[in-house]
């Protein structure tokens, strides 16, 4: 204790110090440079560019920030902040593109992010010099923490992980199937926090003991990493050599991802929306003519509605107080609009099926998932849902799910329900209503997890569906995702989706399909490897046998519960740092009051 406290006390009058003499922001000692060559190299390894050599040594100039005694300069905070901003304003800047109000979306969300960069250095900070945690196992520790306190708070965050640059890289990612994504977040920054820690150890020899003082991080590190290639590939090695037993239980689905390439614009136009309709209805026509044989046909999401979206109805069925007709004009127009899907819907189905074979069993032919957009009438309320339906070979729809992890600022706006004119000052013309279930698709071949959008970059919701449908009895064979990414104008955003595609299909061991408008569709087995690719910006089908084999993993059992112990332990520091923080401001205060009281 009396250790600690000397520590302490040395380090407050180290800060003083620091505040007497102060460096400059862009000085050689200063916070930014370092902070912002690491937000520099961590985009670099990231798409567009994708040196993903570079994100082992990436965080090297923030953890020389949390290694020095004291934060050089007055605010250090803020500029470290600063670097965070212009880090994730470059990394998402896909998300300005669609249009002209989305600019303050982008930068705040930027903002956002950056506040995470600041978390980390501060708590880290006090775990070695407060705490006296190595660097090695603190900073791995308080950025796994915070990468899932990211992926909850504010409805989630969860694009654009630390681990997500590997998303090539097969092998070193098999760990995600233990504890996700946050798994290969945790052994980069392990790697680099040892980097960092043998480095400091060499130019300071007397900070270590030794040879052996001064080397174990790195060979703790390279233990680690090698530890996790042979586990990717042992796991490589089963999933190309299963047993018979294995290959009896296989579940095979033909599929075809339908692929346009449609920018989102926000100006609502009908004769757009049904070119949009007719040119994917086009591709499935020649996706059958090439593949007869197909199970499935996928669509991206919202391309399905033409200018027909879905109206359902639960009687009583009340005229909304906008509507300007009676009950009876408007029971009639929701009943003929209702016929008009329908008609839809028989015409889609019949047509592709007929092009493959001669109609047949209910059981048998091609089943279409695509995503409209879904409006509800009860009782004089409207509720609007983003909602992929599953259509099987006569038109019925077999089953429809509404997503449930709305976008904000996408699909709704925060307080719009109570403040509706937020809705007028915003692209966004009206909020969805999250569904409140995930809903099994299933067809003769398989049972199909399906998911809207961003709802794949989020992992615990995606285990959450998985876990409820199997506790159903509906263990899915397959994830789908259908989302419309013109929103990114074909800018790196479609990689970072990408990558948690890949994520998302090694922590549940299920094969994941993507239908993406613009792009990037993809074919994604068990083990994470992308199987089909479809292009950027540009129409493709991509003709798919999806595979599927019972599969028992970790993650899929105790989920985000080793990310949650570090979580558990940024708040432990978290609060002997403001514990600390309290007590500083006091001997502060007292300090200035004694010396007034001298003069």
């Amino acid at each position: 204790m009396a250790a600690s406290a000397r520590t302490s006390n040395s380090m407050e009058d180290a800060q003083d110090r620091a505040t007497d003499h102060p460096s400059g922001w862009f000085s050689r000692r200063g916070p930014l440079i370092p902070a912002l060559l690491s937000g520099f190299l961590l985009w670099a390894a990231f798409p567009p560019w994708g040196w993903w050599p570079l994100v082992w040594i990436a965080p090297m100039g923030w953890l020389r920030l949390i290694q020095l005694p004291v934060l050089p300069g007055k605010r250090p905070y803020l500029a470290i902040w600063l670097a965070g901003l212009i880090h994730w304003a470059a990394l998402m800047q896909g998300i300005r593109l669609a249009h002209p109000a989305l600019y303050l979306g982008w930068i705040s969300l930027s903002g956002y992010l950056a506040v995470y960069l600041i978390l980390f250095v501060g708590l880290t900070r006090v775990a070695v010099h407060r705490l006296g945690i190595s660097i090695v196992w603190a900073a791995p520790i308080v950025w796994t923490g915070l990468e899932l306190v990211r992926g909850h708070a504010l409805t989630g965050f969860s694009l654009a992980l630390l681990g997500h640059v590997l998303y090539r890289q097969v092998t070193l990612i098999q760990i995600a199937d233990i504890a996700g994504a946050y798994a290969v977040s945790f052994l980069i920054m392990f790697v680099a926090a040892a980097v960092a820690r043998t480095y400091q150890g060499w130019q300071h020899p007397s900070t270590a003991a030794g040879v052996v003082g001064r080397s174990w991080p790195l060979a703790a590190a390279a233990a680690l990493v090698l530890a996790c290639v042979a586990y990717g590939q042992i796991t490589l090695r089963k999933v190309d050599t299963r047993s018979e037993a294995d290959l009896q239980q296989v579940v095979q689905v033909n599929a075809a991802l339908i692929q346009d390439s449609f920018d989102t614009i926000f100006q609502f136009d009908p004769q757009r929306e049904r070119e949009i309709f007719a040119s994917y209805l086009q591709l499935s026509r020649e996706a059958v003519l090439q593949r007869p044989d197909l199970d499935l046909i996928v669509w991206p999401e919202s391309v399905y509605s033409g200018t027909l979206g879905e109206l359902l109805a639960e009687p009583p069925l009340i005229a909304p107080p906008d509507a300007s007709m009676t009950d009876d004009q408007f029971r009639n127009t929701v009943q003929a609009w209702q016929a008009a899907v329908d008609e839809k819907n028989r015409d889609v189905a019949t047509s592709l099926n007929a092009l493959a074979r001669p109609p047949a069993a209910s059981s048998d032919g091609i089943w279409l998932i695509a995503g409209t957009d879904s409006q509800r009438f009860a009782a004089g309320d409207v509720e609007r849902f983003n909602s992929t339906l599953l259509i099987d070979p006569q038109g019925n729809v077999a089953a429809r799910y509404f997503k449930m992890h709305l976008v904000m600022f996408g699909e709704y706006i925060p307080f719009g329900r109570l403040i509706p004119w937020l809705y007028q000052i915003t692209p966004i013309t009206t909020g969805f209503t999250p569904g409140d279930r995930p809903v099994p698709f299933v067809t003769p071949q398989a049972t199909i997890a399906p998911s809207i959008c961003f709802e794949s970059t989020v992992p615990h919701l995606i285990r959450h569906q998985v876990a409820a449908l199997r506790r159903q009895g509906n263990s899915p064979d397959l994830l789908v995702n259908v989302t419309n990414d013109g929103w990114f104008w074909g800018s790196s955003v479609l990689d970072h989706h990408l990558a948690c595609g890949v994520f998302r299909a090694i922590e549940n061991r299920l094969p994941f399909l993507v239908a993406a408008n613009t792009g990037l569709s993809a074919s994604i087995g068990q083990d994470g490897r992308i199987d089909q690719l479809g292009p950027r910006q540009d129409r493709a089908v991509l003709f798919t046998r999806a595979r599927s084999v019972p599969w028992t993993n970790w993650y899929a059992w105790w989920g985000d519960i080793p990310a949650g112990f570090c979580l558990t332990f940024c708040f432990a520091v978290s609060i002997v740092g403001t514990a600390d923080a309290i007590r500083r401001r006091k001997q502060r205060k007292a300090r200035n009051k004694a010396s007034l009281s001298e003069r």
